[in-house]
Protein backbone atom coordinates (compact mmCIF):
# COMPACT_ATOMS: atom_id res chain seq x y z
CA UNK A 1 0.00 0.00 0.00
CA UNK A 2 2.41 2.74 -1.13
CA UNK A 3 1.84 5.97 0.73
CA UNK A 4 4.98 8.05 0.32
CA UNK A 5 4.79 11.58 -1.07
CA UNK A 6 6.79 12.73 -4.08
CA UNK A 7 9.76 14.85 -3.00
CA UNK A 8 10.77 17.56 -5.46
CA UNK A 9 13.89 19.60 -4.96
CA UNK A 10 13.37 23.22 -3.84
CA UNK A 11 15.80 25.90 -2.66
CA UNK A 12 15.46 24.98 1.02
CA UNK A 13 16.04 21.28 0.43
CA UNK A 14 18.85 22.05 -2.00
CA UNK A 15 20.60 24.09 0.67
CA UNK A 16 20.40 21.23 3.12
CA UNK A 17 22.23 18.92 0.72
CA UNK A 18 24.88 21.41 -0.33
CA UNK A 19 28.42 21.51 1.05
CA UNK A 20 31.11 24.18 1.07
CA UNK A 21 34.73 23.45 0.18
CA UNK A 22 37.62 25.38 1.80
CA UNK A 23 37.47 27.97 -1.01
CA UNK A 24 33.82 28.68 -0.31
CA UNK A 25 32.43 27.04 -3.43
CA UNK A 26 29.13 25.20 -3.13
CA UNK A 27 29.00 21.56 -4.24
CA UNK A 28 25.75 19.67 -4.67
CA UNK A 29 25.16 16.00 -4.13
CA UNK A 30 24.70 14.13 -7.41
CA UNK A 31 21.09 13.85 -8.54
CA UNK A 32 19.64 16.59 -6.36
CA UNK A 33 19.83 19.22 -9.09
CA UNK A 34 17.30 17.32 -11.14
CA UNK A 35 13.82 18.80 -10.62
CA UNK A 36 12.28 15.46 -11.48
CA UNK A 37 14.20 13.60 -8.79
CA UNK A 38 11.81 11.34 -6.90
CA UNK A 39 12.68 9.62 -3.63
CA UNK A 40 9.88 7.05 -3.89
CA UNK A 41 7.96 6.65 -7.17
CA UNK A 42 4.22 6.96 -6.60
CA UNK A 43 1.98 4.01 -7.49
CA UNK A 44 0.56 3.67 -10.98
CA UNK A 45 -2.61 5.82 -11.09
CA UNK A 46 -4.09 3.38 -13.59
CA UNK A 47 -4.25 0.88 -10.75
CA UNK A 48 -4.91 3.17 -7.79
CA UNK A 49 -7.65 5.39 -9.21
CA UNK A 50 -11.11 4.27 -8.11
CA UNK A 51 -11.71 2.76 -11.55
CA UNK A 52 -8.42 0.87 -11.22
CA UNK A 53 -9.32 -0.38 -7.75
CA UNK A 54 -12.70 -1.52 -9.05
CA UNK A 55 -11.04 -3.49 -11.85
CA UNK A 56 -8.73 -5.16 -9.33
CA UNK A 57 -11.60 -6.07 -7.01
CA UNK A 58 -13.76 -7.41 -9.82
CA UNK A 59 -11.05 -9.46 -11.51
CA UNK A 60 -9.17 -10.71 -8.42
CA UNK A 61 -11.90 -10.95 -5.80
CA UNK A 62 -15.12 -11.48 -7.76
CA UNK A 63 -16.95 -8.32 -6.69
CA UNK A 64 -19.85 -7.11 -8.80
CA UNK A 65 -19.85 -3.58 -10.21
CA UNK A 66 -23.16 -2.74 -8.49
CA UNK A 67 -21.80 -3.90 -5.12
CA UNK A 68 -18.69 -1.77 -5.48
CA UNK A 69 -20.72 1.27 -6.47
CA UNK A 70 -22.77 0.90 -3.30
CA UNK A 71 -19.62 0.57 -1.14
CA UNK A 72 -18.11 3.65 -2.79
CA UNK A 73 -21.25 5.70 -2.17
CA UNK A 74 -21.27 4.67 1.49
CA UNK A 75 -17.64 5.74 1.98
CA UNK A 76 -18.17 9.02 0.11
CA UNK A 77 -21.10 9.87 2.39
CA UNK A 78 -20.46 13.02 4.44
CA UNK A 79 -20.78 11.19 7.75
CA UNK A 80 -18.29 8.52 6.66
CA UNK A 81 -15.80 11.10 5.42
CA UNK A 82 -16.07 13.00 8.72
CA UNK A 83 -15.41 9.77 10.60
CA UNK A 84 -12.29 9.19 8.47
CA UNK A 85 -11.12 12.76 9.06
CA UNK A 86 -11.67 12.58 12.83
CA UNK A 87 -9.77 9.29 13.03
CA UNK A 88 -6.84 10.75 11.11
CA UNK A 89 -6.79 13.87 13.29
CA UNK A 90 -6.89 11.79 16.47
CA UNK A 91 -4.01 9.66 15.21
CA UNK A 92 -1.85 12.64 14.24
CA UNK A 93 -2.53 14.57 17.46
CA UNK A 94 -1.91 11.55 19.67
CA UNK A 95 1.48 10.94 18.05
CA UNK A 96 2.32 14.63 18.43
CA UNK A 97 1.45 14.41 22.13
CA UNK A 98 3.63 11.29 22.49
CA UNK A 99 6.52 13.08 20.82
CA UNK A 100 6.18 16.01 23.23
CA UNK A 101 6.13 13.69 26.25
CA UNK A 102 9.12 11.78 24.92
CA UNK A 103 11.20 14.90 24.32
CA UNK A 104 10.41 16.03 27.87
CA UNK A 105 11.69 12.73 29.25
CA UNK A 106 8.28 11.58 30.50
CA UNK A 107 8.29 8.52 28.23
CA UNK A 108 11.24 6.16 28.59
CA UNK A 109 12.60 3.44 26.36
CA UNK A 110 11.98 3.08 22.65
CA UNK A 111 9.39 5.20 20.87
CA UNK A 112 8.27 4.53 17.29
CA UNK A 113 5.88 6.97 15.62
CA UNK A 114 3.49 6.35 12.75
CA UNK A 115 3.09 9.92 11.46
CA UNK A 116 2.03 10.28 7.85
CA UNK A 117 0.20 6.96 7.64
CA UNK A 118 -3.12 8.03 9.16
CA UNK A 119 -5.14 6.46 6.36
CA UNK A 120 -4.59 3.07 8.03
CA UNK A 121 -6.25 3.93 11.38
CA UNK A 122 -8.97 5.66 9.37
CA UNK A 123 -9.60 2.36 7.59
CA UNK A 124 -9.75 0.52 10.93
CA UNK A 125 -12.33 2.98 12.24
CA UNK A 126 -14.44 2.89 9.07
CA UNK A 127 -14.42 -0.80 8.22
CA UNK A 128 -13.56 -3.04 11.16
CA UNK A 129 -15.76 -4.04 14.07
CA UNK A 130 -14.86 -4.40 17.72
CA UNK A 131 -15.17 -8.19 17.36
CA UNK A 132 -12.63 -8.37 14.52
CA UNK A 133 -9.18 -9.49 15.66
CA UNK A 134 -6.40 -6.98 14.95
CA UNK A 135 -2.66 -7.64 14.93
CA UNK A 136 -0.18 -4.81 14.51
CA UNK A 137 3.56 -4.10 14.76
CA UNK A 138 5.45 -1.85 17.16
CA UNK A 139 4.32 1.42 15.58
CA UNK A 140 0.86 0.59 16.84
CA UNK A 141 -0.37 3.59 18.86
CA UNK A 142 -2.71 4.83 16.13
CA UNK A 143 -3.94 1.33 15.31
CA UNK A 144 -4.88 0.77 18.95
CA UNK A 145 -6.66 4.13 19.10
CA UNK A 146 -8.76 3.43 16.03
CA UNK A 147 -9.58 -0.05 17.34
CA UNK A 148 -11.35 1.57 20.28
CA UNK A 149 -8.69 1.52 22.99
CA UNK A 150 -9.28 4.41 25.39
CA UNK A 151 -6.84 7.29 24.61
CA UNK A 152 -6.23 7.98 28.31
CA UNK A 153 -5.39 4.36 29.07
CA UNK A 154 -3.25 4.19 25.94
CA UNK A 155 -1.23 7.26 26.90
CA UNK A 156 -0.87 5.90 30.44
CA UNK A 157 0.47 2.66 28.97
CA UNK A 158 2.94 4.49 26.75
CA UNK A 159 4.13 6.31 29.90
CA UNK A 160 4.37 2.90 31.64
CA UNK A 161 1.82 3.73 34.33
CA UNK A 162 -0.21 1.08 36.13
CA UNK A 163 -3.41 2.77 34.89
CA UNK A 164 -2.52 1.79 31.32
CA UNK A 165 -4.29 -0.88 29.28
CA UNK A 166 -1.50 -3.34 30.19
CA UNK A 167 -0.83 -1.89 33.67
CA UNK A 168 2.32 -0.30 32.28
CA UNK A 169 3.98 -3.62 31.46
CA UNK A 170 3.81 -3.21 27.68
CA UNK A 171 4.79 0.39 27.17
CA UNK A 172 4.92 1.93 23.72
CA UNK A 173 5.90 -1.18 21.78
CA UNK A 174 3.66 -3.87 23.27
CA UNK A 175 0.07 -2.64 23.50
CA UNK A 176 -2.65 -5.21 24.14
CA UNK A 177 -6.37 -4.78 24.74
CA UNK A 178 -8.43 -7.91 25.10
CA UNK A 179 -11.81 -6.19 25.06
CA UNK A 180 -11.12 -4.64 21.64
CA UNK A 181 -9.31 -7.74 20.30
CA UNK A 182 -6.14 -5.78 19.69
CA UNK A 183 -2.60 -7.12 19.86
CA UNK A 184 0.21 -4.79 18.89
CA UNK A 185 3.95 -4.83 19.10
CA UNK A 186 5.99 -8.01 18.78
CA UNK A 187 9.55 -8.77 19.79
CA UNK A 188 10.49 -9.99 16.31
CA UNK A 189 9.80 -8.39 12.94
CA UNK A 190 6.68 -9.89 11.28
CA UNK A 191 6.05 -12.15 14.28
CA UNK A 192 2.39 -11.09 14.20
CA UNK A 193 1.80 -12.87 10.88
CA UNK A 194 1.49 -16.50 12.07
CA UNK A 195 -0.50 -15.42 15.14
CA UNK A 196 -2.99 -13.61 12.92
CA UNK A 197 -3.38 -16.76 10.81
CA UNK A 198 -4.13 -18.72 13.98
CA UNK A 199 -6.71 -16.13 15.00
CA UNK A 200 -8.33 -16.35 11.56
CA UNK A 201 -8.48 -20.13 11.86
CA UNK A 202 -10.11 -19.80 15.29
CA UNK A 203 -12.81 -17.61 13.70
CA UNK A 204 -13.29 -20.27 11.02
CA UNK A 205 -13.63 -23.00 13.67
CA UNK A 206 -16.08 -20.88 15.66
CA UNK A 207 -18.22 -20.57 12.54
CA UNK A 208 -18.15 -24.33 11.93
CA UNK A 209 -19.06 -24.99 15.59
CA UNK A 210 -21.75 -22.26 15.61
CA UNK A 211 -20.01 -20.33 18.38
CA UNK A 212 -20.22 -16.59 18.87
CA UNK A 213 -18.38 -14.27 21.23
CA UNK A 214 -20.01 -12.31 24.01
CA UNK A 215 -18.47 -9.53 26.11
CA UNK A 216 -18.91 -9.65 29.87
CA UNK A 217 -19.19 -6.59 32.08
CA UNK A 218 -15.81 -7.29 33.67
CA UNK A 219 -14.14 -7.04 30.23
CA UNK A 220 -13.76 -10.79 29.74
CA UNK A 221 -14.92 -12.57 26.58
CA UNK A 222 -16.75 -15.88 26.42
CA UNK A 223 -17.96 -18.09 23.58
CA UNK A 224 -21.55 -19.32 23.52
CA UNK A 225 -23.63 -21.55 21.28
CA UNK A 226 -25.27 -19.34 18.64
CA UNK A 227 -28.34 -21.58 18.59
CA UNK A 228 -29.02 -20.78 22.24
CA UNK A 229 -29.03 -17.02 21.75
CA UNK A 230 -30.53 -14.54 19.35
CA UNK A 231 -27.63 -13.86 17.02
CA UNK A 232 -27.27 -11.83 13.85
CA UNK A 233 -24.95 -11.93 10.85
CA UNK A 234 -22.82 -9.32 12.63
CA UNK A 235 -22.06 -11.88 15.36
CA UNK A 236 -20.59 -14.40 12.93
CA UNK A 237 -19.22 -12.11 10.22
CA UNK A 238 -15.78 -11.60 11.78
CA UNK A 239 -12.29 -11.44 10.30
CA UNK A 240 -8.70 -11.18 11.48
CA UNK A 241 -6.58 -8.31 10.18
CA UNK A 242 -2.80 -8.11 10.37
CA UNK A 243 -0.68 -5.07 9.60
CA UNK A 244 2.90 -5.43 8.43
CA UNK A 245 5.24 -3.02 6.73
CA UNK A 246 7.16 -3.57 3.51
CA UNK A 247 10.33 -4.64 5.35
CA UNK A 248 8.45 -7.24 7.36
CA UNK A 249 6.61 -8.47 4.28
CA UNK A 250 9.90 -9.87 2.96
CA UNK A 251 10.36 -11.87 6.15
CA UNK A 252 10.06 -15.64 5.73
CA UNK A 253 6.91 -15.79 7.83
CA UNK A 254 4.75 -14.34 5.06
CA UNK A 255 5.52 -16.94 2.36
CA UNK A 256 5.20 -19.72 4.96
CA UNK A 257 1.77 -18.38 5.95
CA UNK A 258 0.63 -18.01 2.34
CA UNK A 259 1.91 -21.45 1.37
CA UNK A 260 0.25 -23.18 4.33
CA UNK A 261 -3.11 -21.55 3.69
CA UNK A 262 -2.93 -22.31 -0.02
CA UNK A 263 -1.75 -25.90 0.38
CA UNK A 264 -4.40 -26.71 3.00
CA UNK A 265 -6.99 -24.79 0.97
CA UNK A 266 -8.07 -22.92 4.09
CA UNK A 267 -10.71 -20.23 3.42
CA UNK A 268 -9.27 -18.09 6.20
CA UNK A 269 -11.05 -14.80 6.99
CA UNK A 270 -7.69 -13.04 7.09
CA UNK A 271 -6.79 -9.64 5.63
CA UNK A 272 -3.06 -8.91 5.31
CA UNK A 273 -2.38 -5.17 5.02
CA UNK A 274 1.14 -4.37 3.81
CA UNK A 275 1.96 -0.73 4.54
CA UNK A 276 4.61 0.08 1.96
CA UNK A 277 6.52 3.35 2.22
CA UNK A 278 9.54 2.03 0.37
CA UNK A 279 11.85 1.49 3.30
CA UNK A 280 12.43 -0.58 6.41
CA UNK A 281 13.74 2.11 8.79
CA UNK A 282 16.88 3.09 6.82
CA UNK A 283 16.89 0.23 4.31
CA UNK A 284 15.31 0.98 0.96
CA UNK A 285 13.14 -1.82 -0.37
CA UNK A 286 14.80 -1.75 -3.80
CA UNK A 287 18.16 -2.45 -2.14
CA UNK A 288 17.04 -5.77 -0.64
CA UNK A 289 14.06 -7.00 -2.66
CA UNK A 290 13.90 -8.38 -6.19
CA UNK A 291 10.30 -7.14 -6.41
CA UNK A 292 8.90 -3.99 -4.85
CA UNK A 293 5.32 -4.88 -5.73
CA UNK A 294 4.36 -6.28 -2.33
CA UNK A 295 0.70 -6.68 -3.27
CA UNK A 296 1.72 -9.41 -5.75
CA UNK A 297 3.57 -11.54 -3.17
CA UNK A 298 0.61 -13.91 -2.87
CA UNK A 299 0.25 -14.56 -6.62
CA UNK A 300 2.50 -17.62 -6.50
CA UNK A 301 0.22 -19.16 -3.87
CA UNK A 302 -3.08 -18.24 -5.49
CA UNK A 303 -3.76 -15.51 -2.96
CA UNK A 304 -4.85 -12.31 -4.74
CA UNK A 305 -3.66 -8.85 -3.76
CA UNK A 306 -4.92 -5.30 -4.16
CA UNK A 307 -2.91 -2.10 -4.69
CA UNK A 308 -4.25 1.08 -3.08
CA UNK A 309 -2.64 4.50 -2.74
CA UNK A 310 -2.20 5.12 1.00
CA UNK A 311 -2.43 8.89 0.45
CA UNK A 312 -6.10 8.52 -0.47
CA UNK A 313 -7.80 7.64 2.81
CA UNK A 314 -11.25 7.14 1.31
CA UNK A 315 -9.88 4.56 -1.17
CA UNK A 316 -8.06 2.72 1.63
CA UNK A 317 -11.32 2.59 3.59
Amino acid sequence: MPGSPTFLINEEADALFATLDPEGKVHHIDGLDDENNIMRPPPDPKLTSWDGIKRQLMSNFGFANQELTQIHDEIEDKESLLSIYKSMQMARQFEAACNKQYMEGKIRGFMHFDNGQESIPAMITSVLKKEDKKFSYYREHTHALSSGVDPGKLMAEVCMKDTGCCQGAGGSMHIYDKQHRFQGGWALVAEQLPYSAGAAKSILLDSELSLIERDLEDGDIIKVDASLESSTKEDTDRIAVVFVRDGGSHNGRLPVLLNACSKLNLPLPLLIVIIDNGRAINTFTEDVAASTMQFTLGDHYGVPGLLVDGLHAEDVA
